[in-house]
């Protein structure tokens, strides 16, 4: 290794080594900061797979980060490295996987559950696996003995830019980019076809997914960046980056669709006195969801948190519009 590959080697082992730090502390933060937001829409739902997935996002990467920071940001001899490398090249596996899971159910679930589309979007999501698998447990290369004798020690890096590694890193993370691209797709069509962009939620959709798309190329526009620099050394130095953004990013969107499907109790008592002022003055009034609508005859009590109203009229109530937020009973009349 000549002076110009070994300053490379050290200024690259500083940029890693920073950076394993910096998105460990932004993923602290952003735990931090929706901390409430999740508590509120998160713990207390139902056990699914949304909540399953949201859960692994956001708390896979916080238990596993400190491992890496060991390895990466520790000192250690290549003897160390020739197994501490491979264990934790597959423990970051998963968090590839994480964030495009998210998406292809939420593609699935707007789609209305359509099989085909379920197809489609597993078939995709199973080459995604078996790249990642194969760029992530198979042939993980270690930097030569050298570089651990460098002034300030180093970690224990995989090195992409030997035995083709460089390649199989852009292959990875353009699988991941085109079944982020995949759930995306299904989902603007189907919302230009059923026109569901006219409410607020398959707005929410879109814009989301498409921001949270945006952000997630630009993190990988950098690291292919960086890979076809003139300076190899640099290959897989934006990893770390992709792997915590990405997860960040689908822990905000699930929320974001929890928020929007579940309103507070402000909106709530809002909605709810609009019914019964409907009610009082007499006039007719309808509800549209896109679930079953229930229709009531008779005694509909409307119960809050802070009032119980009574009106004997018929009215057309949507149960997701009340959801576990308002307890609705009939009773002949």
């Amino acid at each position: 290794m000549d002076l110009f590959n070994a300053t490379g080697a050290v200024t690259t082992i500083q940029i890693i080594r920073s950076g394993v730090l910096a998105v460990y502390f932004l993923a602290i933060y952003e735990w931090l900061e929706t901390l409430p937001t999740e508590i509120e829409l998160i713990h207390p739902s139902r056990w699914n797979s949304i909540k399953v997935a949201y859960l692994l996002c956001r708390y896979y990467q916080l238990l596993v980060w400190p491992l890496v920071i060991y390895a990466y940001d520790g000192n250690h001899t290549a003897q160390t490295c020739s197994k501490l490398t491979e264990i934790v090249t597959c423990f970051l596996l998963p968090m590839q996987l994480f964030a495009p899971g998210v998406m292809l159910m939420r593609a699935y679930a707007f789609a209305g559950r359509n099989i085909r589309v379920l197809v489609l979007l597993l078939v995709f999501y199973a080459a995604l696996i078996g790249i990642d698998v194969w760029f992530f447990c198979f042939n993980v290369v270690l930097m030569p003995d050298i570089a651990y004798e460098l002034p300030g020690g180093a970690g224990c890096f995989p090195d992409y830019a030997a035995n083709n590694g460089g390649e199989r890193l852009v292959i990875s993370m353009s699988a991941s980019l085109v079944m982020d691209l995949v759930s995306l797709s299904i989902i603007i069509v189907y919302c230009l076809r059923t026109h569901s962009t006219r409410g607020s939620l398959g707005r929410l959709f879109i814009s989301q997914g498409l921001g949270s798309f945006g952000v997630v190329l630009m993190v990988h526009g950098v690291a292919l960046g960086l890979y076809f620099s003139p300076h190899t050394y640099y290959n897989g130095i934006g990893l770390p980056y992709i792997l915590v953004i990405s997860n960040l990013m689908a822990c905000r969107l699930i929320l974001d669709l929890r928020r929007k499907a579940l309103p507070t109790e402000t909106e709530i008592l809002r909605q709810n006195s609009f019914i019964v002022n409907q009610a009082i003055e007499g006039s007719d009034f309808e509800i549209h969801a896109s679930s079953q609508d229930i229709w009531q005859t008779g005694l509909v009590i409307l119960c809050t948190k802070n009032q119980i109203i009574c009106t004997h009229r018929k009215h057309h109530f949507s149960n997701s519009f009340f959801g576990n937020h308002s307890l609705l009973h009939s009773h002949p009349a």
